[in-house]
């Protein structure tokens, strides 16, 4: 994964570039925790570029696991994805619970609000 590290107001979050490689995997949201863990940095942008199309269908399991990776290691992600990919089946529903209830996960359309969310404590 390629990424580059931002720092905004003083607080740093490690963005995986647009064109820096694909989440698909397991393995890739591990590879993405020890990117984190090896920066010091527990916060985590990837963009709608960085998920494989199954993250987008529940029922392939890889939202899940992806995200449940990242909880553990306490990994705080923000999502860039444009609205047509953030409300389409039943991943708009997991969207709209995420925004409302989870601490750790969150969708945006806007990379300025995504980074605003990231560095608020």
């Amino acid at each position: 994964m390629r990424f580059r590290v931002v720092n905004l107001t003083g607080n740093k979050y490690i963005e995986c570039l647009p064109d820096g490689g694909l989440i698909e995997s397991e393995r890739d949201a591990l590879d993405l925790v020890a990117i984190c863990g090896e920066n010091q940095i527990h916060r985590l942008m990837i963009h709608a570029s960085n998920l494989a199309d199954d993250f987008y269908h529940l029922s392939t399991g890889l939202a899940g696991t992806v995200l449940l990776k990242f909880s553990n290691y306490s990994v705080k992600v923000a999502a860039i994805l444009p609205p047509e990919q953030a409300t389409q089946g039943y991943f708009k529903d997991m969207v709209l619970e995420a925004n409302r209830r989870n601490r750790l996960f969150h969708v945006f359309y806007d990379p300025k609000k995504a980074g605003e969310w990231l560095v608020a404590e």
